[in-house]
């Protein structure tokens, strides 16, 4: 009978020691953010938003998980973001409709006449339209000021040729889609670094094929909660839960160095017949 006592109060105790390393559910949460990457509100009733914040730039044409990857997994962290409309209508005025080149129709927060202030700005790729859009000389002033005052400027797959237009990849290490990474990132100014799936240079985040801006938001959100007790790794680990995150794709792939030659060269000879790659190289740098 003691023996039995001893062993079930041993092996509540390591139980209660293996809990404690761990965050509790009402430690998960309560925590907050450092630095505070949500966003700030206002009026009547403090539900108004004022600024700040989470800001996933949209356009017409864009890729639409560039945008809406991440956007799921900050608003699983609980973290608030926003979908800026850099798109107009026909009479000239920004508009929140946004078309995406899957064909899927969303709904923007807002739009960049009515945005100023971010802590993290998202910006997504896409094919021509995104070519359009990093020589859209309104946008690329708009990204430039937003980017004085965040904590991290970001970009998703072709995101980055839009950055890059910008002057925001002088000098930096960055990462992009898979087609011509090295002399199209070199173009911009960039040292590419084509085989992460993410990189981090100061507050400048790229990462590169479409899905791969999910793990960046990750990222994010690991660096956000490091003040808890595992270095952010329980609240991330919480976020992909929710979403039940664990790829586990049916053939090997999805990188260069993962796809069978001839399907690579297949791949990148569709997109050299659009002349992509030169059309890319025509964007000029502000």
């Amino acid at each position: 009978m003691l023996f039995r006592t001893l062993l079930f109060f041993t092996a509540f105790l390591l139980s209660s020691i293996a809990a404690a390393e761990h965050l509790d559910i009402h430690q998960l949460t309560s925590l907050v953010p450092e630095p505070n990457i949500k966003p700030t509100y206002g009026g009547s009733d403090n539900k108004t938003y004022k600024s700040g914040g989470i800001g996933i730039l949209v356009y017409d044409g864009a890729n639409s998980i560039d945008a809406l990857g991440p956007f799921q997994v900050f608003s699983s962290a609980g973290l608030k973001p926003q979908l800026i409309s850099a798109s107009k209508n026909e009479t000239g005025k920004y508009k929140r409709d946004i078309t995406f080149n899957n064909g899927l129709k969303i709904a923007a927060n807002r739009t960049i006449a009515n945005t100023h202030d971010l802590e993290v700005l998202v910006v997504p790729g896409g094919a021509f339209e995104t070519i359009q859009m990093a020589k859209n000389a309104e946008v690329l002033n708009w990204i430039k000021a937003v980017h004085q005052k965040t904590i991290y400027t970001t970009s998703v797959c072709t995101g980055s040729w839009i950055l890059g237009a910008a002057g925001l990849l002088q000098g930096k290490q960055a990462t992009s889609n898979w087609y011509r990474t090295d002399e199209l990132l070199t173009h911009f100014g960039a040292t590419p670094k084509p085989s992460h799936r993410y990189i981090f240079d100061g507050k400048l985040i790229t990462a590169n094929g479409v899905t791969a801006g999910i793990d960046m938001a990750l990222a994010i959100v690991k660096k956000v909660f490091a003040n808890d007790l595992n270095n952010g790794e329980d609240y991330t680990q919480a976020v992909m839960l929710d979403l039940q995150y664990d790829p586990d794709a049916p053939v090997r792939g999805g990188s260069p160095e993962k796809t069978e030659p001839a399907v690579f060269d297949g791949m990148q000879y569709m997109y050299d017949f659009y002349d992509l790659a030169n059309a890319v190289k025509q964007i000029p740098i502000q």
